[in-house]
């Protein structure tokens, strides 16, 4: 039975829906969350063309997004990643714009960005752009789906980029896994095809020229009535709407669109299955895996029965699956979730992360998810399980907060191809209850005659190699339908009991809001800092706790031990917790540069309980010789893992370790590891409260008292009893030019040149950040577009926390180090010319694009928050640095940023360090020649406010 308080709770959600249903009256079949500030138009252009418009009052930004119903699943025979390539293809010149990157040339210098990707069944197309360029941008935009030119120069060379982007993921695992699965499915169905393309599915052949493909392919699918369009900005929707039938009304409807019929063929073949999988992976992962297909479920989303199953499956509560198999020391997590959804079928994955003991023990493994799925069979579901679910997607749909406006729009023109107009928005939260039938065909198909079981381990037995990816894998039928294994233990399984974390008071407990956080402890020891949120009427909060400690700060061998203690943490909360994050409530504790930190964020009603909770078990933690050998296997995995991450990534990485002081590298923290014991971990956690700082900050709808009794909460758990702790500086780089050489076991080269600024003032930011910005598309343009040296490319401003500096980054399959530096080199005498001849117009809108990206307003309160989070962690006590370094930038001039780039660039009087990969460049000073111990550091710019406080934000102990 139900209690009273679901029946209440349930009448005012259903009250709030049913009034966001009139809320805009002149579109009353949208439905559209009470707490969205936004107004909606759908319609259809006469070209069949489905539109959703979106007035977004306020906004600086504007946003669009197309996706088309097409994808790699639509790639010819013979042809794999035709679809893909077509998506780069249309970035290059259309017949109103014929230059390759005019369109990402438009968006850069008016503060946008743009992106697409190509999915299995859809290609979808976005940008975002400084609201009063959206009439430009849509300009150049729409010709993608009306007149691209298909160069026949650029399609040759685009072949190039996506031969890179497949090389750049050839050591990828998540791209490995994915391809070496495909091995294991029915090769007439396209989802077992290789989807990226390379040079080789898109190299000219006699009688087929790729050029022509691409023309026939895009004339095929790319029709007006399979398509999406979403458009955002500050507009009035008669304006947008004005937009859209100018812009899009052109585009074609194919003749021969409605002969495309959707693919017939089962994933696997009929008896297929079941079958084992092996894979090995470049990083050590171990994982066991089940891919169940099971039933369409796409026309099912107001019932959603995949995530009715998926979330009692991946459920981490007290008697989960994984609650079990944790006990047992077999695994680390476990997740559930649906992998492919098509017309005609869909997957149902779980993935469980094991331990080196988990590796002996699959089939055990496998029969307990059997056993879990089966008391999921066994009965109707109880009411409040399906009544839970239900009253938090509502819930979250009441309290709908706002993303990323590119974001939304793509998640819209994407919930326009699958939902009906009027669920367009409220698609993704509509949960109605399931009956037992409806449910019934998709847990009939959870067994294991109807399964893939994929054990990815290093060395695993292989016998192939996956064709695309050199994986090794080994591919069997199952075995497992013919094994006994005694049930021991599996009574301790149990489906989830009713949550006590389901919030019950959705009043906000703060009348008066502030205007900015102030301080209300101002100790040597301890310091809170309050903010009472006034712009988003949401019942929640976040609470940040900082503990520092000196010896975190300092030693290498403190980070592991703090590391090792909060996971210890971690994982004895988790049965409590899970249950918490379910509702809305969550928290994360984690290692920074200077102790540990907790943030709980979600709804306040329940968070002084979990708070309290979480306090009392870091006070006094149990830790078995068992589960310590598994947090440290599992941690020397991650670091040894890091060590293994994409050579672009690993040079930024050595790059913020050399800048930042006290900084460990991976190597340090490995080094450390090694001979640390449980006893020391204990130790650790029995002194953890000898010497400690406190740094909070609390923002929401909480009230002062509040503040104050939750700060006490923790004072009383950890008295502050050490001065708080001056926050890690940023070294000054030397003189020069300097260069560190990586060696690793990658085949793609790698380059990143950083620059940094000589001050660390808000004149020097903004002239930074301005001039990373104009170098951003050309640099692009000239480094992968024209040259072709890698897909992985940009320039970007690389601030590292006051410091302003530029990056410049590729990665490359062919180029070495020294071939991308003389090509970087050649690039910058020539855009030289172009910025001492860029027009004033111009130039104001790159400055205009800067500014309204600095002052765009956050979205929700959690951004928010972090923005606050952040200037404390800078001891930035005025709370202005994004408006105040805008105020800067509205000050430069056109002769302000050729003076910065003559003398920090072509000059380069401003220190260069250069990290590559792939080998050294000649006549380049070593990097390990210098002594950092007597480098110079950056002090903080600090400003003040009526309030004073020390540095409240740490950095991940990997690399600050």
């Amino acid at each position: 039975m139900l209690s009273p308080r679901y029946w209440t709770f349930l009448f005012i959600v259903l009250a709030a829906i049913a009034y966001s249903m009139v809320k805009h009256l002149n579109q009353p079949e949208l439905i559209v969350s009470p707490s969205d500030p936004f107004s909606y138009r759908y319609l259809e252009l006469d070209n069949g063309m489905k539109a959703l418009l979106l007035s977004t009052p306020d906004s600086d930004k504007a946003a669009a997004a197309v996706s088309v119903s097409v994808g790699s699943g639509d790639d010819p025979q013979d042809r794999e990643g035709l679809a893909h390539f077509l998506e780069h293809m249309l970035f290059l010149g259309t017949e109103p714009y014929p230059e390759a990157g005019e369109y990402q040339a438009y968006i850069s210098r008016n503060g946008g960005v743009h992106n697409a990707f190509t999915a299995h069944s859809q290609t979808t197309y976005f940008f975002e752009v400084n609201n009063t360029a959206l009439a430009g941008a849509l300009d150049r935009f729409a010709p993608f789906f009306i007149s691209p030119t298909f160069d026949e120069q650029y399609v040759e060379r685009e072949k190039n980029a996506v031969h890179a982007e497949y090389k750049s993921k050839y050591k990828d695992d998540f791209r490995r896994i994915f391809s070496a699965e495909k091995q294991a499915m029915n090769p007439q169905h396209p989802y077992a095809s290789f989807s990226t393309g390379n040079l080789d599915t898109l190299a000219d052949r006699d009688g087929s020229h790729i050029r022509d493909e691409l023309l026939t392919f895009y004339q095929q699918h790319y029709s007006s009535d399979r398509m999406t369009l979403v458009l955002a900005g500050n507009y009035p929707l008669e304006q947008l709407e004005q937009w859209a039938k100018e812009h899009f009304s052109a585009v074609p409807q194919q003749d021969n669109s409605g002969d495309q019929s959707s693919n017939q063929q089962p994933l696997f073949k009929p008896g297929q299955l079941p079958l084992d999988l092996n894979v090995e992976p470049v990083k050590e992962i171990r994982r066991l895996q089940f891919t169940f297909p099971v039933p369409a479920s796409k026309h099912l989303y107001q019932y959603k029965p995949i995530q009715v199953i998926t979330s009692l499956i991946g459920h981490e509560g007290e008697g989960s699956l994984l609650a079990y198999l944790k006990q047992k020391g077999w695994a680390e997590g476990l997740s559930a979730g649906r992998s492919l959804a098509t017309d005609n079928e869909t997957t149902i994955v779980v993935q469980v992360s094991l331990t080196r003991n988990g590796l002996l023990h699959t089939d055990q493994i496998t029969q307990a998810l059997m056993h879990y799925i089966k008391l999921i069979k066994q009965a109707p579901l109880p009411d409040y399980l399906i009544t839970e679910q239900a009253t938090m997607s509502e819930l979250s749909f009441r309290f709908q907060e706002q993303s990323r406006l590119s974001d939304y729009v793509v998640r819209l023109s994407s919930n326009l191809l699958i939902y009906p107009s009027h669920d367009v928005i409220y698609g993704d939260y509509k949960w109605l209850p399931i009956s037992q039938p409806t449910l019934k065909p998709f847990l009939d198909a959870l067994n294991v005659n109807n399964m893939l079981r994929t054990l990815i381990a290093p060395n695993v037995a292989s016998e192939i190699l996956d064709p695309w990816y050199g994986t090794p894998i080994r591919l069997r039928p199952s075995q497992f339908p013919n094994l006994s294994l005694p049930e021991e233990g599996l009574e301790a399984l149990h489906l989830p009991r009713a949550n006590p974390f389901i919030p019950d008071n959705l009043e906000a407990s703060v009348k008066q809001a502030s205007s900015q956080p102030e301080a209300l402890i101002n100790d040597p020891q301890r310091s809170l800092w309050y903010y009472a949120e006034q712009d988003f009427e949401q019942p929640k909060a976040h609470v940040r706790v900082l503990l520092q400690q000196p010896e975190i700060q300092q030693s290498a061998r403190a980070r592991v031990l703090a590391r090792l203690y909060t996971r210890t943490v971690n994982e004895a909360l988790n049965t409590y917790s899970y249950p918490a994050h379910v509702a809305g409530l969550s928290y994360n504790l984690s290692v920074t540069g200077e102790g540990v930190l907790l943030h709980i964020g979600g709804y306040q009603d329940k968070m002084p309980a979990l708070l309290q909770r979480v306090l009392q078990e870091m006070q006094q933690i149990e830790l078995s010789e068992d589960a310590f050998k598994r947090y440290k296997n599992s941690l020397q995995r991650g670091l040894e893992n890091q060590l293994k991450g994409k050579p672009y990534q690993r040079t930024m990485e050595e790059l913020k370790h050399w800048l930042f002081e006290p900084s460990f590298s991976a190597p340090d923290l490995l080094a450390e590891l090694q001979d640390v014991s449980r006893e020391d971990v204990l130790t650790f956690a029995q002194q953890f409260r000898n010497q400690v700082a406190h740094e909070l900050y609390l923002h929401g709808k909480l009230s002062r008292q509040q503040a104050n009794t939750l700060a006490q909460l923790v004072q009383d758990v950890f008295p502050a009893n050490h001065p708080r702790l001056a926050p890690s500086q940023v070294l000054q780089a030397p003189a020069g030019v300097h260069q560190q050489a990586l060696q690793l076991d990658h085949q793609d080269s790698a380059f990143t040149l950083y620059i940094q600024g000589d001050e660390n003032d808000d004149q020097t930011r903004a002239a930074y950040s301005l001039l990373g910005q104009i170098l951003s598309a050309p640099y692009y343009q000239y480094m992968r577009t024209e040259q072709q040296l890698g897909y992985i490319v940009f320039a970007t401003p690389y601030p590292q926390k006051t410091v302003p500096g530029i990056a410049f980054i590729v990665q490359s399959p062919q180029a070495t180090p020294q071939q991308i530096r003389a090509q970087s080199d050649i690039f910058f005498r020539q855009f030289d010319s172009q910025l001492a001849a860029m027009p004033a117009a111009e130039f104001d809108n790159f400055k205009q694009g800067l500014i309204n990206l600095l002052l765009e307003k956050p979205k929700n309160m959690a951004e928010k928050a972090s923005r606050y989070w952040r200037d404390l962690g800078n001891q930035r006590f005025s709370f202005d640095t994004l408006e105040a370094i805008a105020a800067e930038v509205e000050k430069l001039t056109l002769n302000d940023i050729q003076q910065l780039y003559q003398h920090a660039i072509m000059q380069q009087q401003q220190p260069w360090l250069i990290f590559t990969q792939g080998g050294e460049l000649p006549d380049t000073a070593l990097l390990q020649t210098v002594d950092r111990s007597q480098q110079a550091r950056f002090q903080l710019d600090t400003l003040t406010s009526d309030n004073q406080a020390s540095d409240t934000q740490g950095n991940e102990d990997q690399s600050h």
